[in-house]
C-alpha cells in the first residue's frame, strides 16, 4: 500500500512538501488508514469529520472516536454536521446525493478556514470500480468512464490504486483502529448494491476484476483529458462574452467525429450555467445543429439557446429576461430595454425610414404599448399571409438571443408592428388619414 500511494501521489503531484492536507475521516477503515499513513510519513495533516445525522448515537460515537484518536496524536480535528435526510427531502435529492453535497461543502469551507492546500479523501480501487459501473449503467460518455478523478482542484485521492484488501492488511499490521458503519451493508443504497451484489459476481469471472476496472478508468481519464485538449485547440477562435459564445459552425463540422461532442460541451462550459440537466441527447442535438446549413435554432436547459446563422454557431444564456411592457402615448418619449421610443402625430403619411414607421390613427382606438414578442402572436405583412412572430423573426435573421429585446408594438392585444420586420397591413396608414409616427433609437451602451 505504501509504495502504491507514494507512486500515485508523485505521478499526480498530490503532496508537495510542506503543504497542509485536510483529510476527510469518517472513522471507517479506509479513511483511518489514510490519515494514519500520511501522519506517520510526516505530512502536515488535519482531520475533518462530517456527521450526516442519519444514525443517531452511533454517528455521534463515530465523531467522538475520530476526535479522541486525533487528540491523542496532536492532530487538529474539525467536525461538521447536517440533517442530510431533511436536506434530501427539501431538494428532491437521494440521501446519497444530499450527503455528498453537504460533506464536500463542509470540507471546502474547512480547508478555506484553516488554509489547507489539499483535501484528501480515502477513495480506493473498489470505489473507482463502483463509480465506473454506476456511470455505465446510468448512461455516460467518455468522461463518466473515467470514474473518480485523482485530482480535482485541491481535492486529492491518493489511494485510487490501492485495493480494499491492501487497506485492511495495513490496518492489521499497523494496529489502526476503526469503526464499522452498518449502513455500508444496506443494499437499498445503489453503491452498496454494486459493492455487495454486482462486483462479487464480476470477481468470479476474474478475481482481479476490481483492480482491472479501476486501472481502466484511470487510463480512460488520461485519454479523455488528451482528447479534451484537442477539442479545445479547435475552439481557439471562439468569440466569448459573459453570456454568449460564437464560433464558425464549420469548426465543428470539419472536426473529427470523436471530437464534435466534446467541442459543443466545452462551448456550453464557457457559459455561466452548470452541467446539470444537459443530457447526451442535448449534446447530440447541438452537434446536429452545427452540421446543418442555413438558419436554425435550438432551446436548451437553463435558458440556453443555440442558433445557426450565416455559418456561425452561437450559444447564449438569457440574462434577466425581457423588459416589461410600457404604455406609449403620443408626444411622449420612453425608454424600453436598449431603445428610446418617441411617438408623435402627423397629418399625413410620412416616408418610413429604417428606424421610423407609421400607424393609422383611426385604427388606434385602444391602448398603444411596446413590449416583448410572443411566439404565438401573428403579423400580416403587405402581400403576405399571416405568419407567426417566431417564423418572421427567423426569416429576418433575428437570433433567439435578440428576440426578447426587440420592440413589438401592440394596439390592445393585437400586434401592430415589429421593429426590424414591419407593420401589420391592418395598421398601415394611407395618404388621406392622420398617422402616428414612431421613432426608435438604440441607446449607445458603449459610452
Amino acid at each position: 500500500m505504501k509504495q502504491k500511494i507514494n507512486a500515485f501521489a508523485k505521478q499526480h503531484g498530490m503532496l508537495p512538501e510542506g503543504v497542509l492536507v485536510l483529510v476527510a475521516v469518517s472513522g471507517g477503515v479506509d479513511s483511518m488508514c489514510l490519515l494514519h499513513y500520511l501522519h506517520t510519513q510526516g505530512v502536515r495533516v488535519a482531520a475533518a469529520h462530517f456527521n450526516h445525522q442519519l444514525r443517531g448515537a452511533e454517528a455521534d460515537g463515530d465523531e467522538a472516536f475520530v476526535r479522541d484518536w486525533c487528540e491523542q496524536r496532536g492532530i487538529a480535528f474539525y467536525a461538521g454536521r447536517e440533517d442530510v435526510a431533511a436536506l434530501a427531502a427539501k431538494n428532491g435529492w437521494t440521501v446519497e446525493e444530499a450527503g455528498r453535497r453537504a460533506r464536500y461543502a463542509f470540507l471546502e469551507r474547512t480547508a478555506e478556514k484553516i488554509g489547507a492546500e489539499r483535501i484528501a479523501t480515502a477513495h480506493h480501487a473498489q470505489d473507482n470500480a463502483e463509480t465506473l459501473l454506476f456511470h455505465l449503467v446510468r448512461g455516460t460518455g467518455a468522461g463518466g468512464l473515467g470514474a473518480i478523478a485523482p485530482v480535482r482542484g485541491r481535492l486529492i485521492r491518493p489511494m485510487l490504486t490501492v485495493t480494499r484488501e491492501e487497506i485492511e492488511r495495513y490496518a492489521v499490521e499497523n494496529a489502526v483502529p476503526y469503526r464499522q458503519d452498518r449502513t455500508n451493508d444496506d443494499t437499498a443504497y445503489t453503491r452498496n448494491y454494486l459493492r455487495h451484489e454486482v462486483l462479487p459476481l464480476l470477481e468470479k469471472v476474474n478475481d482481479a476484476a476490481v483492480l482491472h476496472m479501476s486501472k481502466a478508468a484511470l487510463r480512460q481519464r488520461e485519454e479523455d483529458a488528451y482528447l479534451d485538449e484537442l477539442a479545445a485547440e479547435l475552439l481557439r477562435k471562439t468569440r466569448q462574452t459573459e453570456s454568449e459564445v460564437t464560433i464558425s459552425s464549420r469548426a465543428v463540422k470539419d472536426a473529427p467525429g470523436v471530437l464534435r461532442a466534446r467541442m459543443v460541451r466545452q462551448l456550453l462550459d464557457m457559459l455561466p450555467v452548470g452541467k446539470k440537466d444537459f443530457t447526451a441527447s442535448h449534446i447530440d442535438s447541438l452537434v446536429a445543429l452545427s452540421m446543418g446549413e442555413g438558419q436554425a435554432h435550438l432551446d436548451l436547459p437553463h435558458g440556453v439557446s443555440a442558433h445557426r446563422n450565416n455559418g456561425q454557431l452561437t450559444l447564449a444564456v438569457k440574462s434577466g429576461g425581457a423588459p416589461e411592457a410600457r404604455l406609449l402615448r403620443v408626444g411622449e418619449r420612453i425608454t424600453w430595454g436598449e431603445y428610446t421610443i418617441f411617438a408623435r402625430k402627423a397629418e399625413k403619411n410620412r416616408a418610413v425610414a429604417e428606424d421610423t414607421f407609421c400607424l393609422r390613427c383611426d385604427t388606434m382606438n385602444k391602448t398603444l404599448y411596446v413590449g416583448a414578442w410572443d411566439s404565438h402572436k401573428r403579423l400580416t405583412l403587405p402581400g403576405k399571409t399571416p405568419r407567426s412572430l417566431k417564423r418572421l423573426f427567423a426569416e429576418a435573421g433575428i437570433s433567439p438571443t435578440q428576440r426578447d429585446s426587440t420592440p413589438v408594438f401592440f394596439v390592445g392585444g393585437t400586434v401592430a408592428a415589429v421593429y426590424g420586420i414591419g407593420v401589420d397591413r391592418a395598421f398601415l396608414p394611407d395618404t388621406d388619414r392622420d398617422t402616428v409616427v414612431i421613432e426608435i433609437q438604440k441607446i449607445n451602451t458603449n459610452k
